[in-house]
Parts: structure tokens; C-alpha cells; sequence
């Protein structure tokens, strides 16, 4: 009897040393604290630190919204609305991480909104002084912009891919859910610019750098976080074309090293002609689903080459899971057609009608959405 009193003794306190411990810990804010405690806990009772929604309905935020009480008005949409997730940029030229930001993660959370980091890779004017090294130069030496003006990361310079790394990883720190990673690509130069594509006298291979890059990018990242999910926005025309339109993405080649890939399929952006219509903005249902076809036609060829048969019995099993991975931009602003409730309901509905089901997110610049294209909570 005395033992069984002793026995209780101690594991009540052991019990309470565990909590101070836990609350101390919780109490020092240190993202990075938590991580390493995360790490230290056996896979079979680990707990993800990070919200996990399917399907992701999202809405994008510039950081100048986020600071602005008119986030607010983005989170009432979440709250009354099918929208689960918030896109916020973190880095373009600047990087905007800061203990507002933080917050702002934690509140989205306790909202249950799935909170998506956008990191801006090689665009890039923010190292110019620091390292002009790492820039697009002409054959005078100057440093080469295009033709809005900005300065490019050269993907083929290693000194960037650590840069953009430790910039992921203290965006981890502040609590995102998933990163989410734009212009991972070379800039689109004109034929006659004259732009120093050497690097140590060795040809570049664009799409080959590109997903160097990529895998650098995912395998360090998920090193420092296995739980962090990652995504990429790629052109919607790379599931309409097998090369790597001059920028060095291939659809095919880069899809396999994100949990998500979001092309930015905007009906608005489409040549005339494409799809046999003079203006694609005017046929949001045909131009999705369309170029996502045309993107699981590449998917399935993908697949099929790798296991050496066309036997759809045995394809269809590794297709269908790449295709869960498969998570578009749509187009919520007004180019080349008004883009109202039922014009985004069309574009909607053809994601679902393609057999897609990670979500979509929507897309306008001044972050204004059309609620009338959006299920109503009490309709979800």
C-alpha cells in the first residue's frame, strides 16, 4: 500500500513538472522552440502544428491589405462564405515578416483559416547592392531589367537558392501552414536582348536549373519542417505545351516536387485563338477545364512512361494521386470580359467537372472578390 501511495507520488509529479514545462516552453514564443519539441516527439503520437484543410477555397492578400482593416473584410468572407484559406504575400523585392504578420497567422487560426505564405523567388530587386553578382547583367555589364522595369534573381547563381531558402524558413517560424512559391522561373526575354546567359562559361539549361532549384528548395525545406506543405504557381500555357516556354518550367518535370501545384489558369490571359475562341475571357468554363484536361493528358503520359505501360489499370492509380495535387488560380478580376458571379461559377464548376478535388483559389490584385460566386456557409 505504502509503494502503490509512493508510485502515485511520483508520477503526479512528474505530471506537473511536464506541465510547467509545456507552459514555460509555450510561454518563450519562440517558433523555432517548438519546432525542435515537435521533432522530439514520437511520429506515432506527433501532432501537425499546422492546420490542415481539403479543399483549400482560397482568396489572395497583398501584405498592404493584410496591415489594413480592410483584412477584415477578407476574414468575414471566410466566415460567411465556402472560402477556407487566405493567400498573403510574405516577399517580393522586401520581405514583410514581422510580429504583426505573426499575429495575424495566429488569428486566421483560430478562425480555422488555412493560412498560405506567397514567396516571390526571382523577381527580385532587393540585392542589387549586396550581391549585383546575382543579377541579370547585359554584354556592357550593366545590370539587365525587363520591361516593367525589374531586376531578376539569376536562377543559375547558387548564392540565390540559399538566399530564398532562409527566407522560407523563417516564414515557417511565423506559423504558415504552406508556403506557396511564384516565379520560380527565368524571366521571358525578347530574341534580340543582350542579356550574359554564361555562368563560368558553361551553358545554361533552363528547365534543368530550374529544377535543381526545386529540389534544393523542397528537399531543405522539408527537412527543417517534414509537416510544411509547399506549392508552386506555374503558367497555365505549360499544360498546354511539352517544352519549357523559354522560362524553364515544365509542367511535367517540376510537378513531382511540390504537395501542389497551382496554375494560374485566367481566361484573360490566353492568345486569341486558343481553344478556337477570338476572346478566351469571354468562355471561363471552356478555357479551365480545357487547359486542365490538356494538363492530365500530360499527367497520364507522365505516369505511364515511367512504369513502361498504358494499361490504365495500372496507370490510373499513380495519375489519380498526382492529380489530388492539382490546385488552380482562377480569375476574379475584370479583363477582356466582366467577371461576375456567374462567369466565376463557371470557372468553378469546370474544376469540378474535370475531376479535381484539392480546391482553387481566386485571384484579383486589389483583393475585392465576387461574393455572389461563392457558396454560402449555410449551403456548403
Amino acid at each position: 500500500m505504502k509503494f502503490c501511495k509512493f508510485a502515485v507520488i511520483v508520477l503526479l509529479m512528474l505530471f506537473l513538472t511536464g506541465v510547467v514545462f509545456v507552459a514555460n516552453f509555450a510561454a518563450s514564443g519562440e517558433p523555432r522552440l517548438w519546432r525542435d519539441f515537435f521533432k522530439k516527439i514520437p511520429a506515432t503520437i506527433k501532432i501537425n502544428r499546422h492546420l490542415i484543410v481539403n479543399p483549400q477555397k482560397g482568396i489572395y492578400s497583398t501584405v498592404w491589405t493584410a496591415r489594413a482593416k480592410r483584412f477584415n473584410d477578407l476574414i468575414r468572407i471566410a466566415d460567411e462564405t465556402e472560402i477556407n484559406t487566405i493567400v498573403i504575400d510574405v516577399k517580393d523585392s522586401d520581405t514583410y515578416l514581422n510580429d504583426y504578420i505573426k499575429n495575424l497567422v495566429g488569428e486566421l487560426h483560430k478562425k480555422n483559416i488555412y493560412a498560405i505564405a506567397r514567396i516571390v523567388v526571382f523577381q527580385d530587386n532587393s540585392q542589387i547592392k549586396n550581391h549585383p553578382d546575382w543579377y541579370f547583367k547585359r554584354e556592357d555589364g550593366s545590370l539587365w531589367q525587363d520591361r516593367r522595369g525589374w531586376y531578376w534573381l539569376n536562377p543559375a547563381e547558387r548564392g540565390t537558392w540559399d538566399y530564398n531558402v532562409e527566407i522560407a524558413k523563417k516564414t515557417i517560424d511565423y506559423g504558415f501552414d504552406e508556403l506557396n512559391f511564384d516565379y520560380i522561373r527565368f524571366p521571358a526575354f525578347s530574341k534580340n536582348e543582350d542579356v550574359d546567359f554564361s555562368s563560368d562559361g558553361k551553358i545554361i539549361l533552363k528547365n534543368h536549373i530550374i529544377n535543381e532549384f526545386a529540389n534544393y528548395l523542397t528537399s531543405e525545406l522539408k527537412k527543417y519542417d517534414p509537416e510544411i506543405i509547399l506549392s508552386v504557381d506555374l503558367f497555365a500555357y505549360s499544360m498546354l505545351k511539352t517544352d519549357d516556354l523559354g522560362i524553364g518550367q515544365k509542367f511535367t518535370e517540376l510537378y513531382d516536387y511540390f504537395d501542389y501545384v497551382s496554375p494560374m489558369i485566367y481566361p484573360s490571359h490566353y492568345i486569341s485563338g486558343n481553344f478556337g475562341f477570338d476572346n478566351t475571357a469571354e468562355h471561363p468554363y471552356e478555357i479551365v477545364l480545357g487547359t486542365i484536361e490538356k494538363g492530365k493528358t500530360q499527367l497520364w503520359e507522365k505516369s505511364a512512361a515511367e512504369i513502361g505501360t498504358t494499361t490504365p489499370a495500372i496507370v490510373n492509380p499513380i495519375f489519380e494521386k498526382r492529380l489530388k495535387k492539382l490546385r488552380p488560380w482562377l480569375q476574379d478580376f475584370n479583363i477582356g470580359a466582366i467577371y461576375d458571379g456567374e462567369m466565376i461559377r463557371k470557372e468553378k464548376q469546370a474544376v469540378y467537372d474535370s475531376g479535381l478535388t484539392a480546391g482553387w483559389l481566386l485571384w484579383n490584385p486589389r483583393n475585392v472578390y465576387t461574393e455572389e460566386a461563392l457558396e454560402k456557409n449555410d449551403q456548403k
